[in-house]
């Protein structure tokens, strides 16, 4: 599931324009469908685990593949259009090493991120992932990019923990451990590399708070770059552990794949991008919380995923820290 951070392209537009009544709810309504493509990408990868239509390497190999080649692509019919206008600057290349860090990152959360899939519940790994984003780049950040740390935000992450701590029991913790234990551990695995994936998103966002530039298109080059970067060593994985995958796939795998390379991780990131400019920040982040309910609300429809009070309550309290320690 992609993601987009709102801090690679933040400093481009330092101050959101101020919208008029009439014309609030177009950009709104743009930024939750975006939201919901985003959900959907972890459903939809849940459910080709579940059917046993491809395998997490295989996927994660030509679903970012596809979404660096198509990002690139779009970034490149941008700077034509811009070139007309006299505004066709290059965004600014930073050192090889920058750029392995980067692609590093993703490639941890890419990975990750779909191998927990098959050991948690989509609902579970999505409100996991969500909750712990923001905790992971307010702690890092405050010790990489030395930015401040106040206690409303400590108190939010407070919060946002013990949310998460319900989710992941179901409020009894008990019998939690109990069940993990005769599982075999897959559910703590799953954890752990939810956690994992959420630490690679959580610095790749702040990779791009640090490395990136602002010119326009600037955030479609880098994600290309990057996802075509993480990529590699995914490939290699792949052709190490799976050679023969892609010869054996299905059509249905192959419209999966399409929908996820290019609906919610290209056209999901040039949509994210184009409209942030139109909503305060504020807007957007708040938008981003519907995030783990669309994929919560899909799952239970589509996977038949269970729905019980403590995922209820335990969202509850998730993104209500989420929301306080981001204000």
């Amino acid at each position: 599931m992609d993601i987009p951070n709102p801090e690679i392209e933040i400093a481009a537009h330092p101050r959101p324009r101020r919208l008029v009544a009439g014309r609030i709810s177009r950009p709104v309504v743009l930024m939750v469908l975006v939201v919901a493509s985003w959900a959907s990408a972890t459903v939809v990868s849940k459910h080709l685990y579940l059917t046993h239509l491809i395998t997490p390497l295989t996927l994660v190999a030509c679903r970012f593949t596809l979404a660096g080649v198509f990002s690139l692509l779009l970034f490149i019919v941008g700077y034509r259009q811009r070139r007309k206008t006299g505004t066709s600057a290059l965004p600014k290349i930073g050192s090889r090493y920058s750029y392995l860090l980067g692609g590093g990152l993703l490639s941890i959360f890419i990975v990750c991120f779909n191998l927990a899939l098959l050991y948690i519940t989509a609902t579970l790994g999505g409100l996991v992932f969500f909750g712990l984003v923001p905790i992971i780049m307010l702690v890092v950040g405050h010790f990489w990019l030395g930015s401040s740390f106040v206690r409303r935000q400590m108190a939010g992450i407070t919060v946002a923990l013990v949310g998460v701590l319900v989710v992941t029991t179901g409020g009894d913790i008990p019998h939690f451990l109990q069940t993990s234990l005769h599982d075999g551990g897959n559910l703590l695995l799953g954890l752990a590399l939810m956690v994992l994936s959420a630490v690679g998103w959580g610095g790749y966002g702040l990779w791009g708070k640090r490395y990136t530039s602002a010119e326009p298109g600037g955030a479609l080059f880098y994600t290309g770059i990057n996802q075509l970067i993480g990529v590699v060593p995914v490939w290699l994985i792949y052709l190490w552990l799976e050679p023969n995958q892609l010869l054996n796939l299905p059509p249905e795998a192959w419209l999966y794949i399409l929908y996820l390379g290019i609906v919610p991780s290209a056209l999901g990131f040039a949509l994210f991008y184009t409209i942030l400019k139109d909503l305060t920040l504020n807007q957007a982040a708040t938008i981003q919380l519907l995030s783990p309910v669309f994929t919560a609300l899909l799952a239970i429809a589509f996977l038949g995923e269970p729905f019980t009070l403590a995922l209820v309550i335990g969202a509850v309290i998730l993104l209500a820290g989420v929301r306080l320690s981001t204000r």
